[in-house]
């Protein structure tokens, strides 16, 4: 049933009258409805059982408030509008890594930089070659897409390549302090900090009287724990792992903005 984004309304509406049991979404929009769902106490009036889930990378504790919100099972989707769509690949059941379909399509890891392939296991840029498309076949199609091949068999018994989940992209990265990082090395970050959650925004901007950049990490956290003691054990551990000490501030849940198409995080003000 393609509803296409938005009308969150409508999409809970119909959940309810087709008793739909599986859905297609970004991890932001998945997201939103599990955190209305749980809200409007509809958990057992809608029939989900699974979710397919793709078009932006999603953090482990995005992926668990997903998980425990609707309470189903959830697989990660890949894709790329210039391939075949979101047809690429897909985690199975037994792992969550993504099998991709090799006799429909070549993927390399290369190295960003120079666009040298990198060995088999060495996180890279994903570069695609189709093999059965004809009206706009590619030949090493770059996607920015950051991941890497794993080399060993997948415990389900395909024989099906896989790719691991999607790090993040080549062009996302921001650099402040002369120091380059990824959203990707922020989310781990907040992997570590109990009661912080998968949501969080960065917005960058350049003090004129000391000529010097200034980051400001928002992120929401759980009423269960002190925000003085987050907010400062957020700050500490970005010092000691990227070597930036932003400026922290800590929200609770449902502070900042929800997404139905894909959340921006990052906000560099230094560019208006």
């Amino acid at each position: 049933v393609p509803m296409g984004p938005g009308n969150t309304e409508k999409q809970l509406q119909m959940m309810q009258d087709l008793q739909s049991t599986v859905i297609c979404a970004t991890s932001s929009y998945a997201l939103l409805l599990s955190e209305e769902i749980t809200k409007r106490g509809l958990k057992d009036k809608v029939a989900l059982k699974k979710g397919v889930i793709g078009s932006e990378r999603w953090s482990d504790k995005m992926r668990k408030s997903i998980q425990d919100g609707l309470g189903i099972e959830l697989y990660d989707i890949y894709g790329l509008t210039e391939i075949y769509g979101p047809g690429i690949g897909i985690n199975c059941q037994k792992e969550k890594y993504i099998h991709y379909w090799d006799d429909y399509l070549f993927i390399e890891i290369i190295d960003p930089e120079t666009g040298k392939p990198v060995e088999d296991g060495e996180e890279g840029e994903i570069v695609i070659t189709t093999l059965v498309k004809e009206g706009a076949p590619l030949l090493r199609f770059r996607t920015h897409d950051l991941s890497r091949i794993i080399p060993e068999k997948c415990s389900c018994g395909s024989c099906y390549p896989r790719l691991d989940i999607i790090k993040g992209r080549s062009d996302d990265m921001f650099k402040v302090h002369g120091v380059n990082m990824f959203p990707a090395q922020v989310e781990e970050i907040l992997q570590q900090i109990d009661g912080a959650t998968s949501e969080y925004s960065i917005a960058i901007g350049h003090d004129e009287d000391n000529n010097k950049d200034v980051m400001v990490l928002t992120v929401e956290v759980e009423g269960r724990v002190s925000f003085e003691e987050t907010g400062k054990a957020i700050g500490s551990l970005f010092k000691s792992k990227i070597g930036v000490n932003p400026k922290v501030a800590v929200v609770p849940v449902g502070t900042l903005p929800r997404s139905e198409k894909k959340t921006k995080r990052v906000f560099d003000h230094r560019e208006d």
